[in-house]
């Protein structure tokens, strides 16, 4: 459901200008949730729920390992926090020798 809702926003944008990939394979059974290719470019996008830090670091991990299927430094972590307080915010986050860009909603 999170990844329809993403994708039903990010359609009108790319329409025209490139594809979107649903869970495409990489390998050992493995799947990454949202592949973009636009003019050209390659963006990785990972969608996650909140579920603590150790989840978290788990995540930028995952991320990072895709980002490595493609040859990329640069991805895009989206963080669905259902908590009651939860804070929306954003950050630019150095993990191994990737740059990812984190948001929670």
């Amino acid at each position: 459901m999170r990844r329809l809702l993403f994708l039903s926003y990010l359609r009108p944008i790319i329409n025209g200008r490139g594809f979107d990939f649903k869970e495409p394979n990489v390998g050992d059974e493995r799947r990454m949730d949202i592949v973009i290719t636009c003019r050209d470019k390659r963006h990785v996008i990972e969608l996650k729920i909140w579920h603590g830090p150790r989840y978290h670091q788990k995540g930028l991990k995952q991320l990072s390992d895709y980002l490595d299927t493609y040859s990329l430094k640069e991805g895009y972590l989206l963080i669905y926090n259902f908590n009651k307080n939860k804070e929306y915010k954003q950050e630019q986050i150095a993990f191994a020798d990737k740059q990812i860009f984190a948001v929670w909603v």
